[in-house]
């Protein structure tokens, strides 16, 4: 019932639920409902508690308001405050998890859950540590259950309760649950990721995320689509018979998963394994299992005639599945598994840009991996797999700059290849559909590339996608089609009667010119007739009356003429005037056949058979009228010439014009004519001088159109390798041809294809030349120093490639790889001079240097300057600590009595601890010193040496302890107390026999003092008059050499100061005066002492806490002494917690600062009395020590000042730069010493948070953070690095070396040695990080002459058999690790074996027996020679033992030993003279014995034999080398195996076969298939070549090798990737803010066919996806947070808090807008503590109003509420 719920305040709601989770019984299970969290509880814990409601409600202590993240809109409409920060997750590594919380701010219940998860530390845990729910049950193995103690094993895979903590004890069948809840990340199942979160299963996806729901796919790709592998699955009857035993069947690669395999009949299953190593081993199974196979857990099942493998994967080696006979039926086997492709196409970095600047392109290629080598095959291996989509090549821009004015033309670059850009090559434009109108016309469009060859190939249109294509169709003849036009009717042709009349009608076009192509169908009638009313009277005549022939005249001009069409047509010319004035006469017109040409708009004149109609008339008649005098009538008549006016000149029309555009000339043809048959003749005919004169006119005056020109080649800019020659190419207009004027305009208005601007020219090898790298910066900046550089001998290739080659193909001398440099006088410096010896023979003293000036010259030589040259100049440090062997008074104390070894021990740790935060319970060594908070609970351990641990006695303060409710002893002998109360105080005592240590507990009250012991006795924690005496006397004779200290950093004290020496330099570092900053530097003595013996400084708390730690860590070390330490801490934590107004006591030392003096106090009441005006600080930023962070995470936060190692799987890495400093600092951020730009991927915010997205390799590097503010500037770093897995280079070379004793190699190979030898093993490694190097002997425990040396290599000293075995070299990081391993075998061992497998063949014994007649044997050195002397067993007399009759002892180096008492002599083979004969004596019954071996040495030698065939039979390359033969002492040759242990020498070698090869054809590697989607070609270049005798390879002409053997230079191909990435515009810039007016962008990608429609993503390279967010700039983010006013505090009196509201709002029109927009802000704290008066201890009232509430739930038997609400619990 929501509202019957009164509102209460958090922190009495907070508190009530700390003790009811603590234990604490109240009434609030009487309450009808839950009350939910309104506010911040005001605990200063900072931690966090669930409540035992579990989904009820969860409630929080305070924690940080900066930590909290920005409020969404949704929780603001739901009364929801922003989450917090993310708490501690629950498990270093495994998957553990994480928890945020957020509370309700409108006092009533919010919808939703205030509590969210997540996982975190999914790293895979090392195997040592083992499983997470085993360790959770051993945990109860101490704990009685039932009266007993057990040993409890997990039960795994409940279905009904899988989280709960359920255990079975060892040999039992009983299963108990020992906790309703699992730890948060516990596994729910033990074949699942699905996690335990407070007691509740959560899906866990394999991407180790909480609630995902993505499974591995086959390949074992976490929500993959199975891509990256290919099922095999088919079955095999194999044929295995006793001649045949074994058959493989099917080869499982390396990496395969989920294999299956089945074998149904007698043959029994084998494994043969091959290492990527090459290691090699056979696997058989003779009964069901798990086996482990090269790191492969193998599941073998067997049944009477069936056989199966499971095998999960991946697999850690190649398997080979084999059938080995068992009897005589077949078998048939079935297999299934996921083959990897292990074959994928990378794509390559791009080729160089085309230009150096003004805009150019650039192309890219992709190559072929192997993915377990990781290195570049040939594209076929990638071909094999059709899921293998090879990556289209990329074309970008590049070299956007202009280039420079001084130029005036791009500087060209070598292309991929050498090859011109691909282009656009279009035919020309059809004929438009219509000729006026409107119409289309269309053309055909392909993308061509030029070869080196100059063969201009189609290829795929998307390679010259990075120029616009151009249209396909266009529209055309946009005019108006021409039409009739009549103009007005003539006046009728007679004055009276019926008559015509006439009006010109003309075709029209959208120019208003006279023109045909009107539809002479369509064409208006030009006569019609027409009656005047008037009555003729005249006579009637042959023709009607016109009133005006003119007209009549016009009409017959202006007849319409014909325009020539793309069919042949008869094209009549105008009329010629009529051949008489008047009178009949005639008329004649030229009519030609005619053809228009559509591509070039002209007219062409054909014969007149190729015109299929009707050839128009050329002549006609014609009557101009009567003449004067003549009858009105018209008749025919030919006008009558005389001879001399028959011919005459006459113009007839003008020639063509003699330019298409930019002003042409026409010229007027002049033609004889003869005037009666309007017929021209010959030219002679008419009168010469009569000749009309030349008539010219302009025509096409239009500008030209737009059109290319190109200037000439330029020269080659090589002479070899390959070159380019360039022009220059300009699209110009002609405006003008006289004058010739012309103007250059841009390139779009040429429509045609624009000629290369480059041409790859001599294109053959160069000679081998020098090439030298650019030097290196010099060692020195003065004084002389030295720079190299790098010199390779390389060869230019066609292909624009270098081959680098040995120096000795390079015939000019090569150049200088090293050079001086920096030849110049180095400034003086002042430098120290010799350490004298140290002031004392033993414990620490001093040494001390006189300082020299002295300067180092441009030779490298020190010369010694007089000192003031060197005056100013900072002098070193002239004295520093020397520390000698320790005193002898020491050692007496440190030896124990060889007697006290076997009393108990007790393993004290002295350590002081002071609790600073309220946690559940603390764990203790004996032997320190604790002050702790209240209601803590704590176990104190005594753990010990020699002693039964349940008989372990505790006492406090002397009186022996009893096991109570509270308190109680374990029986591992630790003391538990629980819930500490004022009664604990006191010393406790471990007492074990005759050991005993103490632990001293105090307890701090809520005001930060120490609470007394209940009886009353005040502690005695001050500093005692005499050690102050003592302290005070020291610190007067160190008063000068503090002062010097406090200017260097170090200060020196003599052998009875040391032992105070680090305390006194700790209270240096942080004890400072903050009263009289003037007064403290001139006296730091005084007001040191003055804070060492009263407690007068000033710190914050992060200072006091590392100060409590520093002193501790000095107790631990045994610098100082405990009580001085303890009474110390005391007395510092005494002063923090003392208010300000109780100086009465400090008044003679410090009673002059007293009233100004500010002391940091942990009480809320502090804060406002002594920061009562503002503090100007120095910018401080906060750093955390912690180790470097491993980012296995996608997103990781790093701390500055700690290092982080990269891995794959980071996509986002956070740098946090904590600062404190008034006013508030400014961020700055640098890399590597340079500042940081923003950019799409690396943001910060003005909170110090630096955002790296993506980050790779070139983002590696040293990141500084800098703060700055009025006062100062703080500066820390942090170093990313690429974590790299571990490797070990490691050497297979065998080496043996049986004389040297000491000797060293690699790891990887055999190492032979003599016995007594000193071996080193190397393991070289590398990794980041460093990897670690452990060493295990495979056969067992390594021996005690086995030592680890620093820099990771085995130490075997004085080996004997015993250290003969395989040694492992063990290299691990949190990537992984890797191992490689060495035997090592004595040479002794190996022929004592040898020799025991002799003697089984050949009958011959270890121990050679002597014989009285005497034995002949032959040995060589490194056999086992032992000699028995033919005793019987029982002989006891001595045996004495000669060679070459003198005793051994006087041979000279003869190494022997003897043997059973004298019986066996043992002689050692591998140095000096060890042949002759060897005698034993001894007497048997009185009588002598004597018995002899003679030992003959069989000398073994290598000796150079034949020389070996020649390497090569052609060019320069071919060697050949003596072979090393085995010669033995008869002078043959014998088993090489005879001189294994022999030194060998390097054979010589000589060349051979030095002559020219013959010509032989040379293929280059093919190119890409021309069609990226299809069927295409590709191409592959030969030539004919011949390698010469002095290696240089010549081109030869192609008719030096054979034409028949040529190989092929064209062949087809197919491609069958046809998807891409597509995407649409950028969307609007509108989303989340990450920096000031500065926001992200969004757009759509999608995976395209090259049709253009829409397939799914996978048929796309996800690694080409082009972005689909960006950063961008917007307004939106120019916000800042504004806070109001704070409200009235929420207590009238004591410690309660405040709030106030923080907006998120516009700079420039301060409106309010969402919080989300500020959130890359640090949001200003919403809520704070607030002081009011004092409250009065002398009244009882309540000082808060939810004091009915605290009534209602019982919590008056709380302190803390009984003071706050005291009139209402008094009533209680």
């Amino acid at each position: 019932m929501a509202k019957e719920k009164p509102e209460l305040p958090t922190w009495e709601i907070s508190i009530a639920v700390f003790l009811i989770c603590a234990g604490i019984q109240t009434g609030a299970s009487q309450s009808q409902s839950a009350y939910f969290l309104p506010e911040f509880a005001l605990s200063p814990q900072g931690s966090f508690l669930e409540d035992t409601t579990g989904e009820q409600f969860l409630t929080f202590r305070y924690d940080d308001q900066t930590s909290r993240i920005t409020r969404s809109d949704e929780d603001k409409d739901l009364g929801w405050d922003a989450w917090g920060s993310w708490s501690d997750c629950s498990r270093t590594c495994g998957g553990g998890a994480s928890y945020s919380l957020r509370r309700c701010l409108n006092g009533r219940n919010c919808e939703g859950r205030n509590i969210r998860y997540k996982t975190c530390s999914n790293m895979e845990c090392p195997v040592e540590i083992g499983d997470f729910r085993a360790q959770q049950c051993s945990a109860h193995n101490d704990v009685k259950y039932q009266g007993h103690v057990y040993e409890w094993l997990p039960v795994y895979n409940d279905p009904a309760a899988p989280c709960a903590l359920k255990c079975k004890a060892r040999g039992k069948n009983q299963v108990v649950e020992l906790a309703p809840k699992v730890l948060d990340g516990t596994r729910c199942k033990t074949d699942s990721l699905d996690m335990c979160i407070s007691g509740i299963c959560q899906a866990v996806g394999c991407d180790r995320q909480l609630g995902s729901n993505a499974k591995e796919d086959n390949c074992g790709v976490c929500a993959g689509d199975g891509s990256t592998c290919r099922l095999v699955r088919g079955q095999s009857k194999t044929h295995v018979s006793p001649e045949k035993p074994e058959e493989t069947v099917i080869a499982v690669p390396y990496g395969s998963r989920n294999v299956r395999i089945t074998a149904k009949g007698p043959g029994h299953l084998i494994i043969d394994s091959k290492t990527l190593q090459g290691q090699t081993g056979e696997h058989s199974f003779n009964s069901p299992g798990s086996f482990l196979v090269e790191n492969t857990t193998v599941d073998f099942q067997k049944d009477p005639d069936r056989q199966s493998f499971r095998i999960q994967g991946p697999l850690g080696a190649d398997f080979n599945i084999k059938v080995r006979y068992a009897a005589s039926r077949d078998t048939l086997v079935q297999f299934l598994f996921y083959h990897p492709i292990s074959h994928q196409w990378r794509e390559t970095d791009f080729f160089p840009c085309t230009v150096t600047c003004g805009g150019g392109y650039q192309l890219n290629s992709a190559e072929c991996m192997d993915v377990r080598l990781n290195r570049v095959v040939s594209d076929q291996y990638c071909h094999y797999y059709p899921e293998n989509k090879k990556p289209k090549p990329k074309l970008k821009e590049c070299n956007m700059d202009p280039c420079p004015a001084s130029d005036g033309f791009k500087e060209i670059m070598p292309y991929d290849h050498f090859q011109p850009l691909p282009r656009w090559e279009h035919n020309p434009w059809t004929a438009c559909s219509v000729s006026c109108g409107g119409g289309i016309q269309s053309r055909s469009i392909v993308c061509v590339e030029e070869t080196m060859h100059g063969e201009i190939l189609q290829v795929e249109e998307w390679k010259c996608m990075y120029t616009p294509k151009p249209t396909l169709m266009q529209t055309c003849n946009l005019f108006d089609c021409p039409k009739w036009i009549a103009m007005e009717w003539s006046q009728c042709t007679v004055t009276c009667g019926r008559g015509l009349r006439y009006r010109v009608v003309l075709c029209i076009d959208h120019r208003g010119q006279h023109i045909g192509g009107c539809n002479p169908q369509m064409k208006p009638h030009i006569k019609e007739e027409c009656v005047v009313p008037i009555a003729c009277y005249k006579p009637k005549e042959k023709l009607p009356v016109e009133a005006k022939l003119p007209w009549f005249k016009q009409a017959l001009e202006l007849e319409e003429p014909r325009a020539a069409s793309e069919e042949p047509t008869y094209i009549p010319k105008v009329w010629s005037p009529c051949s008489v004035t008047c009178g009949p006469g005639r008329q004649t017109r030229q009519v030609k056949c005619r053809v228009l040409l559509s591509f070039s708009q002209t007219e062409v004149e054909l014969p007149d058979d190729e015109c299929e109609d009707s050839k128009p008339p050329t002549e006609r008649g014609c009557n101009l009228g009567p003449c004067d005098g003549d009858p009105a009538v018209y008749e025919s008549s030919i006008p009558h010439y005389d001879d001399e006016e028959l011919y005459d000149w006459e113009y007839e029309g003008f020639t063509s014009c003699s330019a298409s555009c930019a002003g042409g000339k026409q010229e007027a043809i002049v033609v004889c004519l003869n005037k009666q048959k309007r017929a021209a003749v010959g030219d002679a005919l008419c009168d010469g001088s009569s000749r009309p004169p030349e008539m010219i006119r302009k025509c096409n005056p239009e500008p030209c159109p737009a059109r290319w020109e190109v200037t000439s080649w330029s020269q080659c800019s090589a002479s070899c390798g390959v070159g380019i020659k360039t022009r220059n190419v300009y699209c110009t207009r002609v405006l003008s041809l006289a004058p010739e004027h012309s103007v250059t305009v841009a390139e779009k208005e040429c429509q045609e294809t624009k000629p290369a601007v480059l041409q790859a020219c001599n294109q053959f090898d160069c000679p081998p030349t020098w090439i030298a790298e650019d030097w290196q910066q010099c060692s020195h900046s003065c004084g002389g120093g030295t720079q190299s550089r790098k010199v390779h001998c390389k060869q230019l290739l066609s292909d624009g490639s270098f081959l680098k080659l040995l120096d000795e193909f390079c015939q000019d001398p090569k150049p200088l790889p090293h050079t001086h440099c920096a030849k110049t006088d180095c400034p003086p410096q002042m430098a120290g001079g010799d350490w004298s010896k140290c002031s004392v023979s033993c414990g620490v003293g001093t040494q001390r240097r006189e300082t020299v000036c002295r300067r180092l010259t441009a030779a490298g030589q020190q010369v010694t300057l007089s000192r003031s040259v060197c005056s100013g100049l900072l002098p070193p440090p002239l004295i520093r600590t020397c520390r000698m062997n320790a005193c002898p008074k020491h050692n007496k104390e440190m030896k124990p009595k060889q007697s006290q070894n076997r009393n108990p021990q007790i393993l004290s740790l002295k350590r002081v601890y002071i609790q600073t935060r309220q946690e559940k319970r603390i764990h203790f060594t004996i032997g320190g010193r604790a002050y702790l908070l209240p209601k803590t609970s704590v176990v104190i351990k005594c753990p010990v040496r020699r002693f039964q641990k349940m008989l372990i006695r505790w006492e406090k303060d002397g009186q022996d302890l009893s096991n109570s409710k509270r308190i109680g002893v374990t029986k591992s002998g630790s003391l538990k107390i629980h819930s500490l109360e004022a009664s604990d105080i006191g010393v406790y005592r471990c007492i074990a026999g005759s050991a005993m240590e103490t632990f001293n507990l105090k307890l701090i009250g809520n005001n930060n003092r120490l609470i007394e012991p209940p009886n009353g006795q005040k502690l005695k924690m001050k500093l005692d008059l005499n050690e102050a005496s003592r302290l005070e006397e020291k610190w007067n004779r160190m008063s000068k050499m503090w002062q010097s200290w406090s200017e260097k950093n170090e200060f020196y004290l003599d052998d009875s100061q040391a032992h105070d020496q680090a305390l006194l330099q700790v209270l240096g570092n942080y004890l400072t005066n903050s009263a009289e900053p003037s007064s403290s530097q001139e006296r730091p003595d005084k007001h040191l002492e003055a804070a060492i013996l009263h407690g007068a400084y000033s710190m914050d708390s992060q200072q006091f806490e590392e100060l409590v730690r520093n002193i501790s860590q000095l107790v631990e070390n045994r610098e100082v002494t405990d009580d001085v330490a303890s009474q110390l801490i005391y007395q510092l934590m005494a002063e923090v917690s003392r208010p300000q107004s109780t100086t009465e006591k400090w008044k003679e030392p410090l009673q002059e600062n007293t009233s100004n003096s500010k002391l940091v106090d942990k009480t809320p009441n502090a804060s406002e009395h002594v920061y009562n005006k503002q503090i100007y600080k120095k910018p401080s930023i906060i750093r955390h020590k912690l180790n470097p962070l491993m980012a296995f995470q996608k997103s990781n936060n790093v701390s500055i000042g700690r290092a982080a190692f990269l891995t794959n799987a980071t996509r986002t890495i956070f740098l946090l730069c904590e600062a404190t400093g008034v006013p508030e600092p400014k961020w700055t951020w640098t890399k590597n010493g340079m500042l940081l730009q923003f950019s799409e991927r690396v943001a910060w915010d003005s909170t110090g948070k630096l955002q790296i997205s993506s980050p790779g390799a070139e983002d590696a590097g040293l990141y500084g953070c800098t703060v700055t503010n009025d006062q100062g500037s703080d500066t820390e770093t942090s170093l990313l690095l690429f974590a790299e897995a571990p490797s070990i280079r490691v050497s297979w070379k065998n080496v043996s070396d049986l004389v040297s004793r000491r000797v060293t190699a690699v790891v990887g190979g055999s190492v032979t040695v003599s016995s007594g030898a000193n071996v080193t093993l190397e393991c070289p490694v590398a990794g980041v990080p460093q990897p670690t190097v452990s060493w295990h002997k495979n056969e067992g425990l390594m021996k005690g002459n086995s030592f680890l040396l620093l820099n990771g290599s085995l130490l075997l000293q004085n080996i004997s058999v015993e250290n003969d075995g395989t040694y492992s070299c063990i290299a691990a990081n949190p990537l992984g690790k890797v191992e490689a391993s060495s035997f090592l075998q004595l040479s002794a061992l190996r022929t004592s074996v040898n020799q025991s497998s002799l003697s089984r063949g050949n009958g011959r014994k270890r121990v050679l027996m002597a014989s009285q007649l005497g034995t002949n044997i032959a040995v060589k050195s490194g056999d086992l020679l032992r000699i028995g002397c033919p005793v019987p067993p029982n002989h006891r007399n001595a045996v004495r033992w000669y060679l070459r009759n003198q005793t051994l002892p006087e041979v000279p180096g003869l190494e022997y030993r003897v043997l059973v008492g004298g019986r066996v002599l043992e002689v050692s083979t591998f140095s000096g003279r060890f042949d002759g004969q060897y005698r034993c004596q001894t007497t048997i019954n009185s009588q002598i014995l004597s018995a002899w071996v003679n030992v003959i040495l069989e000398e073994y030698r290598w000796e150079l034999g034949d020389w070996t065939a020649c390497s090569s039979t052609c060019g320069n390359k071919g060697t050949q080398s003596r072979r090393l033969i085995c010669i033995g002492a008869s002078g043959h040759e014998v088993n090489r195996s005879a001189c294994d242990l022999l030194p060998r020498r390097a054979p010589p070698a000589q060349p051979c076969n030095i002559q020219d090869c013959p010509p032989r054809w040379v293929s280059s590697i093919w190119s890409k298939c021309s069609a990226s989607c299809g069927k295409g070609i590709r191409q592959r270049k030969t030539s004919c070549q011949q390698v010469t005798a002095n290696g240089i390879v010549r081109i030869l002409p192609v008719n030096a090798c054979v034409k028949a053997e040529q190989p092929s230079g064209r062949e087809a191909c197919v491609s069958d990737s046809c998807a891409e990435w597509g995407e649409l515009p950028w969307g609007k810039c509108s989303g989340r803010c990450l920096a000031p007016s500065l926001s992200v962008q969004q757009r759509q990608v999608m995976c395209q066919h090259h049709n253009g429609s829409s397939i799914p993503e996978s048929h796309c390279d996800e690694r080409k996806r082009p972005v689909s967010v960006r950063n961008c700039s917007s307004e939106m983010c120019d916000v800042q947070w504004r806070e109001g006013a704070w409200r009235t505090c929420t207590a009238a009196c004591g410690s309660g808090f405040q709030s106030r509201r923080v907006e998120c709002v516009h700079r420039r029109n301060n409106k309010t807008v969402a919080d989300q927009y500020c959130s890359w802000q640090k949001r200003p704290i919403t809520w704070q503590h607030c002081n009011a008066t004092s409250c009065s201890r002398g009244e009882c009232m309540d000082t808060t109003h939810y004091c009915a509430v605290v009534k209602r739930l019982q919590l008056c038997r709380i302190d803390l509420y009984k003071q706050r609400c005291c009139e209402s619990c008094r009533e209680v």
